[in-house]
């Protein structure tokens, strides 16, 4: 057995409170994310105060100042029971998701309080509204901060065993590794050609004494297997097996395919089904999406009208031709769309584009592999900036109130891209193509295709209101960045 173990850190398992070492680790861990929640919630509300009483010079924070801790513990609570203390193997759209929830049943509490106690005069529900959009715009990110902050300290995470009989082991090992901030910490890789070589039954284990001769899965409180067919009775095995104490078992599916569908579980005659769901071709889910484009576009317009005048005239002024350029990219169901965008490149780029080919095969060889050059000569100065911000997309919200668009959504490819997109063209071509998206924030052009395609695919099969606010929120750091955009 001692051959199939990939990797195991030894210095991380050392033993800690004996058996209660469970609920210490977490303890920390939940503890970090209390205070987390706590600052912001504090926060917010000292800052709505700040905010507001430039506007009401009547406001008396003293009403406020002594329930700031009495709020913030009930808001907590919340919390707890959404399972965010510490939140360990959580998404940040299912963070987010959460969060947003938690937040709002707290914020509709205290108004409905402060309408029971009939004291409404004394609370500002300008201030509550204000103290509403803070936590939710602050406890994401504040959390993210107090985990890296842990980390650091090496109080962040939970020992996970990663068990399996296909490729895919090494795969989710090494991704976990990369992450380390879901809480989750790689410490025992284990490849097997079958699980019931580790875990026999338990007919089995009395004959064989197999599970007394290794004790390796000790002070290891999670385990991920990946069977290679999802062998049930492999997995029930693990769990009657005496040579662990898990306390979470996670059982990974074997096809990627279905392991980025919706997934409900439904009791059917007594039997386990699975019901498989694809949200974003509802007609019900696409009204909504439309929604929140449409009213994101509207509020924004304020910011975007002078945006827009400024970055017109430096481009008219920085370079001689037109000041937007249209391209046709593939849209929805396949039809072809004429995107818009400022224009970042001097006038003729394309028999440009066709010479430096000509002469190079370096650049020949990179335009083929990404249909894009690092260091394109032909972009001008204010060009450059317009990449690097993502600034030249901005038209595109022409496409979006045309609806031949969306705010969010896989990135729209060219005729010239369909080839490499293969079958996964499919899943593309079913919803509006965005302005942002997933490999847009995942590292933008220093993607390879396959990764890109990859999450685009992931995008369109898990899509929910919490997933595009996730990608939203994280377009405007990654702008603010600059990284991967050229």
């Amino acid at each position: 057995m001692q051959s199939n173990i990939i990797f195991k850190d030894e210095s991380f398992l050392a033993p800690r409170l004996g058996g209660w070492r469970w609920l210490y680790r977490r303890g920390v861990m939940a503890g970090f994310m209390i205070l987390s929640d706590v600052l912001t919630i504090i926060a917010s509300i000292g800052l709505a105060l700040l905010l507001w009483s430039q506007v009401r010079a009547d406001l008396l924070p003293a009403h406020y100042l002594p329930i700031l801790l009495p709020i913030s513990v009930v808001f907590c609570c919340i919390y707890f029971s959404f399972d965010l203390y510490p939140g360990v193997g959580l998404s940040s759209v299912e963070e987010l998701r959460r969060l947003s929830i938690g937040t709002t049943l707290g914020m509709m509490g205290l108004m409905g309080l402060s309408f029971y106690l009939r004291n409404v005069s004394e609370w500002s529900r300008a201030v509550l509204g204000l103290t509403w959009i803070f936590v939710l715009l602050g406890s994401p990110i504040a959390r993210r901060i107090m985990r890296r902050f842990a980390l650091r300290l090496d109080l962040w995470g939970l020992p996970v065993a990663v068990i399996g009989e296909t490729e895919e082991t090494e795969r989710i090992f090494n991704s976990l590794k990369r992450n380390y901030l879901n809480g989750m910490r790689p410490v025992l890789c284990l490849r097997v050609d079958s699980l019931h070589r580790i875990f026999p039954p338990a007919s089995q284990q009395k004959k064989t004494g197999q599970w007394d001769q290794s004790n390796i899965f000790e002070g290891i409180d999670i385990a991920i297997i990946v069977p290679y067919q999802l062998p049930l009775s492999a997995v029930g095995n693990v769990l009657l097996h005496p040579s662990h104490h898990f306390q979470r078992l996670i059982v990974m599916l074997n096809e990627p395919r279905m392991s980025s569908m919706w997934f409900t579980p439904l009791l059917i005659s007594e039997q386990l089904g699975l019901e498989v769901r694809c949200q974003l071709i509802n007609p019900l889910h696409q009204a909504i999406k439309r929604a929140v484009d449409l009213g994101l576009i509207i509020l924004s317009l304020p910011l975007l009208i002078p945006v827009f005048l400024f970055l017109m005239l430096c481009i008219k002024f920085d370079s001689p031709g037109p000041i937007f350029y249209t391209q046709k990219r593939i849209g929805r169901n396949g039809r072809n769309v004429l995107i818009w965008k400022f224009r970042t490149m001097m006038v003729d780029a394309e028999s440009a584009l066709n010479s430096m080919l000509e002469k190079d095969d370096v650049l020949r060889e990179e335009w083929e592999h990404n249909f894009k050059l690092k260091n394109d000569p032909r972009v001008t100065r204010v060009g450059k900036f317009l990449r690097r911000t993502s600034l030249d997309e901005l038209p595109q919200v022409w496409n979006v109130l045309k609806r031949e668009m969306s705010l969010i959504g896989p990135r729209p490819i060219v005729q010239e891209e369909i080839p490499i997109y293969g079958d996964d063209l499919e899943v593309f071509k079913q919803v509006l193509p965005g302005m942002t998206g997933m490999w847009q924030i995942s590292g933008r052009n220093d993607l390879s295709y396959d990764e890109r395609i990859g999450l685009d695919v992931y995008y369109v099969q898990n899509w929910s209101i919490w997933l595009d606010l996730h990608i939203l929120m994280h377009t405007m750091l990654i702008v603010l960045q600059g990284r991967g955009a050229y």
